[in-house]
């Protein structure tokens, strides 16, 4: 179904509709188990997460079997699947990644540019059994170019696959095609007349031997078909320039290593116009059809529209097979089972994911839903707290926790409204007022959103952010606002956004960026971005996610404790002790624990620092409550009752 419900009136048509963002794409890879027993926009339901730095896979792993670990924050090497998958309360889960091995195949040389040819290898190539046997099973069967856990892949949509051998439809396919043993010597000649051999360049690396043995299968395939075929390896991870430039080769096997979830270089990469280009195109693929649908895939801003121009390329590519995939890359991820439930398995980062910290949960058995610390292993520490600095898996992990976006991928990949409840997007055919050749995108925000020092998270927030990237100079985050040309907000809690050029594609160049407080990077500056240094806990930021650092010590972990305020918090239970004690002073002075806590903050070091103002303010709060329980009782406590209060007060500092 289309998030664009409304906006169908034709072909070239740009959206002007409310988009309900939770309703999205069609597509979930079939290897992700998710099952989550609450509320999408409800969490976090633990007290903490800690990340513990642990550098090797072995340290990883013992710690896990040792339960001193819930989860290892990253893919687990292969040699110790067989251990973890046969330990007591641990699971190991499975997701295909942004990586697969492909042939590409000279279409501008005769006989390759013929399609039966090309087919016919797609038939007999057994790619499941390249998966097992040359892979280990840490691959699965592929046919479309497009990534499984892409939203916008076509795979399995074809009808049929090539996914096991057909051994009798390649050879039909060559025989009707002309393709005959003229000599009878076993080796079938070019429709023509002329030789024919194969050459398949790949590259090689000492002691690889997975893409070595998907090669060997790749002759064995034209073999079974009567085709006489050969590797030519390069000792490199690279081709030499005559492929890349020239193009002058018959079949190569290569690795794509895809960045992103979106399809539009599907319009770059196999259109006719960049048949001679180099670095682009490698099978200098021609067709007519396939390029008919660019227009549509890369300039219409209706959802409908795009995915229709997406899987039709992809189709045409199955059919005509320029390109043959032969699998996609799956990686594993291992947890214990025994600590908490609701571990999410998502769709592009595995268990070691955000969506598992916002959704683990206790079982009933150990007193939750809420409470406890999830404990992560990553292996190397925070290189920077600033966002735009800091580029380690352990810093990536920590600033997803503390800053949020417009728009998330939920646990299967669909497009889901965070800091945006909803949008429209248009151009000049469907406003007046947007000028011709533009994109314009209107979000409208929640109106409860926060940051930690209590002020409001609204459209000046995200206006502000967008600006700030675009404009200062380098700031990694400004990738993809090159085209922006117009953002402001018109009101409290609605943002508008526009681009010079018109584009679906432009949403993800903002929806996805994390929004920065306005009155903190003003006094940064533009040029100020990169020197920015935050230092918590012992400095608090101001962020707005549903964690923020409490603790923190070099090298060894850190740990992120619960926002309480987070605008999307699950409703937790309020406790309160059942006997309530009246007191009997005026006083204005803070109780002796709130004194002594207050007293000792500068002797305090990272052991102890407490979590966040946040709950210096939960501290307040319970000293104005016992103020308003003096204005409004008079009297003494007995001897017993001053007693009890004294053991509160140190059960509570």
């Amino acid at each position: 179904m289309s998030p664009f419900p409304e906006a169908k009136q034709s072909r070239k048509s740009l959206l002007l509709a409310l988009l309900t963002l939770l309703l999205c794409v069609p597509h979930v890879s079939t290897l992700a188990q998710i099952e989550v027993s609450t509320p999408l926009k409800s969490g976090p339901y633990i007290d903490n997460i800690l990340f513990s730095i642990i550098s090797s896979d072995s340290q990883q792993v013992q710690a896990l079997l040792d339960n001193e670990i819930d989860l290892i924050g990253g893919v687990i090497d292969p040699t110790y699947l067989l251990e973890l998958s046969e330990a007591e309360n641990v699971a190991v889960t499975s997701m295909p990644v942004n990586e697969y091995g492909y042939l590409t195949i000279n279409t501008a040389r005769y006989p390759f540019n013929i399609t039966a040819f090309r087919r016919a290898l797609a038939f007999a190539l057994d790619k499941r059994q390249i998966c097992q046997e040359a892979w280990n099973d840490l691959a699965v069967p592929q046919d479309s170019c497009v990534l499984q856990m892409s939203p916008w892949s076509a795979e399995g949509l074809f009808g049929y696959d090539y996914y096991d051998a057909d051994v009798q439809t390649g050879n039909e396919l060559l025989d009707d095609a002309g393709f005959q043993d003229i000599d009878e010597d076993g080796i079938r000649e070019a429709p023509d007349g002329s030789k024919l051999n194969v050459t398949l360049i790949t590259f090689r690396t000492e002691g690889d031997t997975r893409h070595v043995s998907t090669c060997e299968h790749v002759i064995d395939a034209f073999q079974a078909i009567g085709i006489e075929g050969e590797v030519y390896y390069w000792d490199l991870w690279w081709f030499p320039e005559f492929f890349y430039v020239d193009k002058d080769y018959d079949i190569a096997y290569r690795i794509s290593d895809l960045n992103g979830l979106g399809v539009e270089w599907l319009a770059e990469e196999y259109w006719s116009e960049n048949a001679d280009a180099p670095y682009v195109n490698f099978p200098r693929f021609s067709n007519a059809s396939y390029d008919s649908w660019r227009e549509q895939l890369l300039y219409s801003t209706d959802y409908d529209e795009i995915s229709e121009a997406a899987i039709a390329m992809q189709r045409i590519l199955f059919e005509e097979c320029p390109v043959i995939v032969c699998y996609e890359q799956v990686v594993h991820y291992a947890h214990r089972i025994d600590g908490f439930e609701d571990i999410v398995n998502d769709f592009r980062y595995g268990v070691s994911s955000w969506w598992t910290n916002y959704k683990a949960q206790l079982p009933d058995s150990q007193g939750g839903p809420f409470g406890g610390t999830l404990r992560w292993s990553i292996p190397a520490d925070v290189d920077s707290f600033n966002l735009m600095v800091g580029s380690s898996l352990c810093a990536r992990k920590v600033f997803l926790e503390m800053y949020d976006s417009l728009i998330i991928g939920n646990p299967e990949g669909v497009d889901v409204g965070w800091l945006a409840q909803s949008f429209f997007a248009g151009t000049h055919q469907d406003n007046s007022d947007v000028p011709v050749g533009r994109t314009r995108f209107t979000f409208d925000l929640i109106h409860n959103a926060t940051w930690t020092d209590g002020s409001s998270l609204t459209a000046e927030d995200v206006a502000f952010t967008l600006n700030y990237y675009r404009d200062s100079p380098g700031n990694p985050y400004g990738a993809g606002l090159e085209d922006l040309v117009t953002v402001y907000s018109p009101s409290t809690y609605r943002v508008i956004v526009e681009f010079n050029t018109e584009s679906y594609w432009h949403l993800y160049s903002v929806g996805y960026k994390p929004i920065l407080p306005k009155h903190v990077f003003i006094e940064v500056g533009l040029d100020g971005w990169e020197d920015w240094s935050p230092n918590p806990p012992g400095e608090p930021m101001v962020t707005s996610g549903p964690f923020n650092v409490s603790v923190y010590s070099r090298n060894n972990f850190i740990e992120l404790t619960h926002n309480p305020g987070y605008f999307y918090h699950a409703d937790r239970p309020v406790t309160t002790n059942e006997t309530q004690t009246p007191t009997t002073t005026g006083t204005t002075t803070p109780p002796d624990w709130l004194a002594d806590f207050l007293g000792n903050m500068d002797a305090l070091d990272w052991t102890i620092t407490i979590s966040s103002l946040t709950v210096i303010a939960i501290v307040l709060t319970k000293w104005k409550l016992e103020l308003s329980n003096v204005q409004q009782h008079t009297g003494h406590k007995s001897d017993e009752v001053e007693h009890q209060q004294s053991e509160n007060n140190e059960q509570q500092r």
